[in-house]
């Protein structure tokens, strides 16, 4: 008996920013490219693209242009409104910032107050059985179907927690649109069991709908000992450098550290984009250290990454919040002993492959710092272990458990 293929539209939103060099290009974005290569080796299903409109013409490029994406095709976007502010952003792509965040702003406006929804966008969405989406919502053609089951990634609810556990109320911000659109009859991923606890409590939802998938890191990261970039001893952190990741905290305790114990050939460096709004908080903080002793790398390509991790004494992560944490598995994946947080999903992680502190207490991450630069043979059981832990975590594993939860809940 022949096999019927499982017609997924992948929602590419998130790999249209796969040439850009910005704060896009962080976790989210890789959770979406691995996914995608590892389901597009499977013959059990049928994948399409579909795309937000303002990152149409972006995602359509990217397919007529690189190689990975070539052979999957883009839903045509038959909106001449859509496709209009879709040009407009791409044309807008080389222009000023101000420009930019201008033309961004006037579409988003549109999508959240008066988005018009096109009868044909919707008849070719209901041609599929399953809507995914590892990041972005449903366009409002596919939440207003019946006819397709949606499935979506939702990977923490830290907006809803700055806001002391309310919902995001400004339609204009992003999220407000992502965590408007969770209900009761969709379904969801989550990559931890600590966010998946957090959406049962904050929306509801049967714990039936919802599902955790652990995340992975891929194949670049690996024990890379050779050609270090940096020059010396060097302790690396990696995030999109925004004031939830509590970097404040780890360079201060990093100083602390250093001039307690007369440490001179030690020297930390922050890789990452910085979000433009915590780009002058971020400086002013860096000004009452010693500024030799901190390297800004910027955005780091993939695939250097292991250089950095894998040269590093250890690598630091002492976020507030995580909805997983997939560079501190990139870290151990790369032989790298980690100093990270003992609050949501990171222990799930880590485990007992590293240290775990509290991100609010300097004196642990003062003593967790000694332990590491002091304590060779410590550093080398954190590396042993963060490596075998490490293999417990795969993508294929992921993307296997999300098509079994989508094919058990299709039928």
């Amino acid at each position: 008996m022949e096999q019927t293929l499982l017609k997924i539209l992948f929602d590419s939103t998130e790999l249209s920013y796969y040439l850009e060099n910005s704060g896009h290009r962080a976790g989210v974005f890789y959770v979406a490219l691995n996914l995608f290569r590892e389901l597009k080796k499977r013959d059990d299903i049928q994948l399409t693209f579909v795309c937000n409109f303002k990152r149409y013409y972006f995602m359509k490029n990217l397919i007529e242009t690189v190689p990975e994406f070539q052979g999957v095709t883009l839903l045509k976007e038959q909106s001449v409104i859509n496709k209009f502010w879709g040009m407009l952003n791409y044309l807008a792509r080389n222009c000023s910032r101000k420009i930019v965040y201008g033309v961004l702003s006037i579409s988003r406006y549109y999508e959240n107050l008066f988005y018009i929804q096109n009868k044909n966008n919707k008849k070719q969405i209901e041609a599929f059985d399953v809507y995914f989406s590892p990041f972005t919502p449903p366009c409002k053609e596919g939440m207003n179907s019946n006819k397709i089951k949606r499935f979506m990634m939702i990977h923490d609810i830290i907006p809803i927690l700055e806001n002391n556990g309310h919902l995001p109320q400004n339609p204009r911000l992003w999220d407000y649109r992502l965590y408007h659109s969770i209900n009761k009859n969709d379904y969801y991923f989550t990559n931890s069991e600590n966010t998946r606890n957090d959406i049962i409590k904050y929306f509801k939802i049967d714990k039936s709908h919802i599902k955790t998938t652990l995340l992975a890191a891929n194949n670049n990261f690996y024990p890379a000992a050779e050609n270090s970039p940096i020059e010396g001893k060097y302790i690396f952190s990696l995030c999109t450098l925004g004031k939830r990741k509590n970097l404040e905290f780890g360079i201060r305790n990093f100083f602390r550290f250093i001039e307690k114990n007369k440490i001179d050939d030690l020297k930390l460096v922050l890789g990452g984009s910085v979000w433009k709004k915590y780009e002058r908080e971020l400086y002013n903080t860096l000004k009452n250290y010693d500024k030799s002793k901190i390297i800004l790398t910027g955005y780091i390509e993939e695939k250097e990454l292991a250089k950095y991790y894998s040269n590093a004494l250890c690598f630091i992560y002492p976020s507030l919040y995580e909805g997983f944490g997939l560079p501190v598995l990139e870290a151990m994946q790369c032989g790298c002993p980690v100093i990270t947080s003992n609050v949501s999903s990171l222990p799930e992680v880590i485990g007992d492959a590293g240290i775990q502190v509290n991100p609010k207490s300097d004196e642990e991450m003062i003593e967790a710092y000694e332990k590491m630069y002091f304590d060779n043979d410590f550093r080398q059981k954190c590396c042993n272990k963060g490596l075998e832990r490490a293999k417990q975590f795969s993508w294929e594993k992921c993307a296997s458990e999300l098509l079994e939860f989508m094919k058990t809940n299709c039928i």
